[in-house]
């Protein structure tokens, strides 16, 4: 098992044990491990759902997986449908929602464990069980909004919650599935939390060396309660829950015990033979899958209804007929490949685009609702809306796959195609201020270093030895973050056939992305952003970048200007005349000051030579709303750039380069839900290549 087995059309499913993943390794099917689960998660960029029914296991790995729950960069939301007991109901305290089906249970106590040895062992394991306790309690205090000290009270008590207490204590935010069945009785939710004990115990037994015994350690403090009625002949050895290590072995003395049957032994045989089971009907199904004719979710099926490998074949036969079209007449039967289910896909998207030149020409005039009925295919009925129905769900092309139908697959790929298109298409000028862009890897925060030096070639000395230059550098912190909207293709706009909406979504989305980056990028300029190198601000008298008199856009303000940025110096360079040589060839203003910009830098033909303006032709004006009045900034200072020395750095994340548009509910049949987002980050990497002057 993998993480991505836990994946279950587009959300992670975390049903069984909590265990270490060499135990789950060991038994294969039945639980999760924090590795597990961050794989998973690593498949999500954005949001995502898990769906818990566990009765527990290792806390050590239920505490892995909350803090991997904590720093995925989307929203968790847990539907807890079942149990969530123990480390269970650790793991999900991070999540950002919380919900419970009307039949489900939450249950939190204390860590326990089992070992025999010293009166001092037995003291040193009951201070580190206390220990352990103040740290779960402080988890689930910290989500309920409550003391440690009523949690630890609870805990104490083992307290088990129904789905109505649990919202009311504050572990979770709301239940939800008011349809759901009558709950099950806690006789048998505690008969499923002490089978989770039994697996965990059984697998850590199994890979501890026999020879040496190791102290019963777990999450559960219903050892002692539940095994009162078993009489112990010899002192109870298992590996601990709280750790997948074994720990010292405590020394006992030899008991003499009648010869009886091997539970151990026996369990082992019955999870071999199920794990063969298993592995016998995969590998039987796995040519039919790669084909296309068998799904997951069947062959799932064979391996939940206990279905025996011998059996499990005539059921296969059984699910590809049921899913071969029927014809009209007895003749053979088409089956579309794979090549041409794809170049029937691509065409429909052509179509949706207008595109006509390639597979979209046999779908010309195909509109949205068009591709419904296209996509219904032998479905279709004498009811349009049964058919539109139908179309929406058909998953004859994708096979459902990542919970998407084929209309949702083919309708997000049309909006991101056009939305590609319009965001490329829009330019903006925020771009001629700011270096080639970054990638960021994550969220954190990235670095724009700025080298500089003495590098002034000096005279060599008569020994032949060179004088040593130092490379300093500084470093500017910059954070990308995402941002979006959610999106809606509705059953009523495919009914009205509202093919607007492929056009004017992703057009509106190119502009809110183009406008979202120009604000975080001028906001630094007009706002004077520090730089966290020096602690100043980007336009500092110390820096040699803000004109010491204000004054309109003039020859005379231009040249004091460009003076003061010929004489910028490299940094850390002690040598006075190590210029930098920075030209401004942007002179960046409001919209107040178009105007006088536009006749400052337009060439004219001066009635003498004291007219002449020697900038003319030197500068290209840009106008900017960002820095206006309307914006907080100013309707007189006006700036000059180099676009060779710029002083803002942006960054994308990697692989989105662009926004993008992603499919988050794509198998409801009253619309398909996309989410539309942008990350991308600004800020001020150098004040070399820029001069202000606050106008008058």
């Amino acid at each position: 098992m993998d993480g991505t087995d836990l994946i279950l059309n587009g959300e992670i499913i975390l049903e069984g044990d909590v265990l270490p993943h060499e135990l789950c390794q060991y038994m294969d099917t039945g639980c999760f491990s924090a590795r597990m689960v961050r794989t998973a998660l690593s498949r999500f960029d954005g949001d995502v759902t898990v769906r818990v029914n566990s009765a527990g296991g290792s806390p050590y790995e239920g505490e892995a997986i909350r803090a991997a729950f904590e720093v995925h960069p989307g929203r968790v939301q847990v539907v807890v449908g079942g149990i969530a007991a123990s480390a269970a109901s650790l793991m999900i305290m991070s999540a950002h929602r919380i919900e419970m089906t009307a039949g489900s249970f939450l249950m939190i106590h204390n860590p326990s464990r089992g070992i025999c040895g010293t009166a001092e062992e037995l003291r040193k394991e009951a201070e580190d069980l206390d220990r352990l306790a103040q740290v779960y309690a402080g988890v689930y205090a910290t989500r309920a909004g409550k003391a440690v000290e009523d949690v630890m009270r609870m805990m104490n008590q083992e307290t088990w919650l129904g789905p109505a207490d649990a919202v009311a204590a504050g572990f979770a935010d709301a239940v939800t599935g008011s349809d759901a069945p009558d709950p099950p009785s806690m006789a048998a939710v505690m008969s499923l939390h002490m089978r989770s004990v039994a697996n965990l115990r059984m697998c850590a037994a199994r890979l501890a060396p026999e020879e040496t015994p190791a102290p019963v350690a777990d999450d559960q403090n219903d050892t002692e309660r539940h095994d009162k009625e078993t009489p112990m002949t010899t002192p109870t050895t298992d590996t601990p829950e709280t750790s997948a290590q074994p720990t010292a072995p405590v020394t006992t003395a030899p008991v003499t015990t009648m010869a009886a049957p091997d539970p151990a032994a026996i369990t082992q045989r019955a999870v071999q033979a199920e794990r063969q089971r298993q592995s016998d009907i995969r590998r039987m199904a796995r040519p039919f899958m790669q084909a296309g004719q068998l799904s997951e979710a069947q062959v799932d099926q064979l391996i939940d209804d206990g279905t025996t490998a011998e059996t499990a074949g005539t059921r296969m036969m059984a699910f590809m007929a049921q899913s071969e079209p029927l014809t009209g007449q007895g003749g053979p039967r088409a089956r579309i490949t794979r090549d041409e289910g794809e170049t029937r896909m691509e065409g429909m998207i052509q179509a949706l685009m207008q595109d006509f030149k390639g597979p979209g020409a046999q779908f010309r005039g195909m509109r949205v609702r068009g591709l419904a009925m296209e996509l219904a295919g032998r479905s279709r009925s004498y009811s349009d809306n049964e058919t539109l129905y139908a179309g929406f769900r058909s998953t004859a092309m994708m096979g459902g796959a990542n919970g998407v139908s084929d209309f949702a697959y083919i309708t997000t790929e049309v909006m991101n195609r056009t939305l590609m298109a319009e965001y490329e298409r829009r330019g903006s000028p925020w771009q001629r201020v700011t270096g080639t862009p970054l990638t960021a890897s994550d969220f954190r925060e990235q670095h724009a270093v700025r080298f500089g030096g003495d590098f002034q070639l000096k005279t060599v000395k008569e020994n032949g030895e060179y004088q040593e230059a130092t490379l300093r550098d500084e470093a500017e912190g910059l954070k990308v973050e995402r941002r979006g909207r959610t999106i809606h293709l509705t059953f009523e706009a495919v009914l009205n056939d509202d093919m607007g909406a492929f056009a004017r979504i992703p057009r509106e989305f190119a502009i809110a992305a183009r406008t979202m980056e120009s604000a975080m990028v001028w906001t630094l300029i007009r706002g004077n952003a520090k730089l966290k190198s020096d602690g100043k601000a980007l336009f500092h008298a110390d820096h040699k970048n803000l004109a010491a008199t204000a004054s309109v856009i003039s020859d005379d303000a231009v040249g004091a200007a460009r003076t003061a940025m010929w004489e910028q110096t490299a940094f850390g360079s002690k040598d006075p005349d190590d210029f930098l040589y920075v030209t401004p060839d942007l002179l960046l203003v409001p919209p107040a000051l178009e105007n006088a910009a536009l006749k400052f830098a337009t060439a004219t033909t001066p009635a003498k030579d004291s007219d002449v303006n020697p900038y003319k032709g030197t500068l290209t004006p840009i106008t900017v709303p960002n820095l206006g009045a309307a914006a907080g900034g100013s309707d007189k200072a006006w700036y000059l750039v180099s676009s060779d020395n710029p002083p803002i750095s942006v960054a994308y994340l990697e692989g989105h380069e662009a926004p993008l548009v992603r499919t988050i509910e794509g198998m409801n049949p009253d619309k398909v839900t996309m989410n539309a987002r942008h990350v991308f980050g600004a800020a001020p990497s150098s004040f070399l290549g820029i001069y202000k002057n606050a106008g008058a």
